[in-house]
């Protein structure tokens, strides 16, 4: 701001009864032509002394109509921009070393208004005391003033009614900051967690995981939390937060947190699970349920082997005419028997147990090879030949076996009985388990049965769709679910030969895993 120093000297010299003020001239120029409106006034009447070329412009007067004009004339005349008011201040600025400093409103001669900052400070010119006003014009920092604290009013009434949390911790974890929609997620009001540390809210295992991302979080870096808080009515609550080092940002200096509320949706997704726990193993009875009839078909062959072998047993014994030898060699097959009735019985109760559900690393070659005795009853029972083709190298997947277990009987199921119903001349199932070029792993299940139905495959996926008559429906949609689950993909194609192919592609685990 262009200033005016007490080397000024004034010469009063009366002109119209009014005071004219001579500068000298190299002054006169600094005064005349600067970029900021210079007013001079007495210090004792706020009489209109001397005006810049500045100051005529923006009252659109000249300087000898502004000598005639009182404060209140220059602006709106109304409090706090009055005549009084703007009298106050220059008698004030008098008294003070410092001068003063305010905002004020002008007004010209078209009512146009302006908005400055004016600076009132003493000069003496000629060994008289004079008040000069320096008044800036300010009116592009008003209006963008004005546009910050509408910008603030409006992030502000955004996050009062977010339904999501926000908070910036300190590097340590102490809260520096948290929104108002604190209250209603936690049920305590902001000021009763500022200033505190944030472990104290959260559970001791959860507290422990913040620690080490705060430790390891690096600057502008994002990472992810899942933790628990103790609501104030008892409950623990679940919440989903994501957490941005800004500590270098001097907007923020912390680490900004904006968290939410998933209790609801977790309890959902868990009843959710359990929900389709329970339909996957009503599927899994019900496939066991249509394979009764071949079950006990294939049951029946071992036990009636056995009790011929104990009976003719008994019967050498009753005699008299047996040999040690030829006892031991009926007991063996009998006991080979039974095994293999055992073997079924337990793949049975494996396949239809009701058990707690864990991902393991797994290879899928075994997998497959334990639902061979299973797949074989049903088969056997339909006159279809079942054929293998096994990768070389091992297979390792993240999956639950039980359930990938599921998807490939219920899958060979269905081709089973498509082959059984297409009454055609080649019946051949085919199950082959290969690692991928992309990391991945696929099973595929192709029959020769009467191919894929002329409807949407989205439509055979979906729930309760089946081709039997007295299908469930949740089999291939179920199939769907679980594969999906696994981060995996489950599609069918039909070859030119009409076999039906469906492909299931799971993600492979590293070898050092297993």
């Amino acid at each position: 701001m262009t200033t005016l120093t007490h080397a000024f000297s004034f010469h009063d010299t009366p002109v119209s009864g009014a005071i004219d003020l001579h500068l000298p001239t190299n002054y006169q120029e600094v005064f005349e032509y600067a970029n900021d409106i210079m007013v001079i006034h007495d210090k004792d009447t706020g009489e209109i002394l001397q005006a810049n070329r500045k100051a005529c412009e923006m009252y659109g007067c000249s300087v000898e109509e502004l000598r005639g004009m009182t404060i209140g004339e220059l602006t709106r005349n109304l409090f706090p921009y009055n005549t009084s008011e703007g009298l106050r201040k220059i008698h004030e600025a008098a008294r003070s070393r410092d001068g003063l400093l305010f905002e004020w409103v002008i007004r010209n001669r078209k009512g146009s208004e302006t908005s400055v900052e004016v600076s009132l400070k003493t000069i003496t010119l000629d060994g008289v005391v004079r008040v000069i006003a320096i008044a800036r014009d300010i009116t592009e920092r008003k209006h963008a003033e004005k546009a910050l604290r509408q910008k603030e009013r409006y992030y502000r009434r955004l996050i009062e009614r977010s339904s999501d949390g926000i908070a910036i911790l300190s590097e340590t974890g102490t809260i520096r900051f948290v929104g108002p929609s604190i209250l209603p997620l936690l049920g305590v009001p902001s000021r009763f967690v500022i200033g505190r540390p944030v472990f104290d809210f959260l559970d001791e295992d959860n507290g422990q995981e913040l620690r080490a991302l705060l430790a390891a979080l690096q600057p502008e870096a994002d990472s992810t939390l899942t933790f628990r808080i103790l609501h104030r009515n008892g409950n623990w609550r679940i919440f989903e937060a994501s957490c941005r080092n800004l500590v270098a940002d001097p907007a923020v200096c912390g680490i900004l947190v904006n968290f939410r509320d998933v209790t609801q949706r977790t309890q959902d997704e868990e009843h959710f699970r359990a929900r389709e726990r329970q339909f996957g193993h009503i599927a899994r009875l019900s496939t066991t349920g249509e394979m009764a009839a071949a079950l006990a078909h294939e049951l029946n062959q071992p036990f009636f082997a056995i009790v011929n072998f104990v009976a003719g047993c008994r019967r050498q014994i009753q005699s008299g005419r047996y040999s040690e030898e030829s006892i031991l060699a009926a007991l063996r097959l009998a006991q080979n028997e039974a095994e293999r009735a055992g073997k079924i019985v337990n793949t049975v109760r494996n396949f239809t147990c009701n058990g707690d559900y864990r991902r393991q690393t797994a290879d899928l070659r075994n997998v497959v090879n334990n639902l061979a005795d299973l797949i074989e009853v049903r088969a056997k029972h339909a006159h279809v030949a079942v054929a293998y083709d096994l990768d070389a190298r091992p297979c390792w997947a993240e999956c639950d076996d039980v359930l990938i277990q599921q998807v490939v009987v219920n899958l060979a199921v269905n081709g089973i009985e498509s082959i059984e119903q297409a009454g055609s001349a080649l019946k051949q199932l085919r199950i082959s388990v290969h690692r991928m070029a992309d990391e991945r792993v696929k099973i595929m299940i192709s029959d020769t049965g009467h191919g894929l139905p002329r409807i949407s495959p989205d439509k055979m996926f979906g729930a309760f769709f089946s081709t039997k008559r007295e299908g469930l429906g949740i089999g291939l949609s179920l199939c769907r679910s679980i594969v999906a689950s696994h981060g995996g993909h489950l599609w069918m194609t039909e070859t030119d030969a009409h076999e039906t192919r469906f492909h299931v592609l799971l993600p492979r685990a590293a070898a050092q895993a297993a």
